[in-house]
């Protein structure tokens, strides 16, 4: 039934209120032009998502989400996204998706969250297409499919995202989905790891000291190597302890290499304010905090290193 001249300028004045409304808050959340205020910003998200503003309703989810303007309310963030989500919002879709997949203020379901996830990987929203990748090749959702997963997987690599970049490295080291190709398993971790993924930096030091098997299209470098695992060490964000100790351990196996101890301090990865091992010359330390530690490690080769400096001709 088509609407009346009355009812159709209520709705455009309607929508051009939600507009003005949320552009303002909007303002107020990012601190463009006027003070950051997120209690007044929510404010005004509230008001424009009650005139059924998608977007509006996005940021209201986020606000609850995180505790920005009001008390974190997981139930909420997933009511205010769910109803953002259902108008097409690809960002409030993938936002649900995480939230029915994980049981955030929602029961758990993994088939809807992947209804989710699809509608938004396909507006482009490659954190979704990573997220596809993952339940495909675990089977959550969906039947197993190693191959559909790293079709996702690629999809969301070649859109830059850092994560689907490490997995996809694996994916080719293994041969999981995919052909087996060291090259290329080198090839996305090195996009990966430029990015700053510490996984990445783990994988690919790990594979040019010659940890995993190699091809002639990736050639041992072991002072590359020992830069990436070090950059991997250095990381402080708690989703890449994991890789952080892992890179550390890979340091200590190269202990006895000295384009390794050459090029870090394997006691903790630094690189910047080295200073020589005063008897071999060859491995560095950031202080004798990690002299000290790594003794026992490094004086297997200390001396023999030492024994070569002083019979070197001057």
């Amino acid at each position: 039934m088509p609407l009346s001249r009355r009812d159709a300028k209520r709705r455009i004045a309607n929508a051009r209120s939600a507009e003005d409304t949320f552009s303002l808050g909007l303002r107020l959340y990012t601190g463009e032009m006027v003070p950051k205020d997120f209690v007044e910003a929510t404010q005004h998200f509230r008001a424009a998502a009650d005139l059924g503003h998608a977007l509006a309703q996005s940021m209201l989810g986020r606000s609850y989400s995180r505790g920005e303007g009001n008390d974190r309310d997981d139930e909420k963030a997933a009511h205010w996204f769910r109803l953002s989500a259902d108008q097409g919002f690809a960002v409030a879709q993938y936002d649900l998706g995480e939230r029915l997949f994980a049981g955030l203020g929602v029961a758990v379901n993994h088939v809807e969250a992947v209804r989710y996830y699809r509608l938004a990987a396909d507006q482009g929203v490659f954190q979704a297409m990573h997220n596809l990748g993952t339940c495909y090749s675990l089977g959550q959702g969906v039947q197993q499919d190693y191959y559909e997963g790293a079709r996702y997987y690629c999809l969301a690599a070649n859109m830059g995202c850092a994560r689907a970049q490490c997995v996809l490295g694996h994916r080719y080291l293994s041969g999981q989905g995919v052909l087996l190709d060291v090259g290329e398993a080198a090839r996305w971790w090195r996009l990966s790891a430029d990015q700053g993924n510490a996984g990445a930096q783990l994988s690919l030091g790990a594979l040019l000291v010659g940890d995993f098997t190699g091809d002639a299209r990736v050639p041992t470098d072991l002072r590359a190597g020992a830069k990436l695992l070090a950059s991997a060490a250095q990381c402080v964000e708690p989703q890449y302890a994991a890789a952080r100790l892992q890179a550390l351990e890979a340091l200590l196996r190269h202990a006895d290499k000295r384009e390794v101890v050459g090029a870090c301090c394997i006691g903790c990865g630094a690189t910047h304010g080295l200073k020589r091992c005063e008897k071999c010359g060859k491995a560095r330390f950031c202080g004798m905090v990690c002299m000290r530690r790594m003794w026992p490690t490094h004086k297997r080769c200390c001396k023999k290193w030492a024994a070569q400096r002083d019979d070197a001709p001057e």
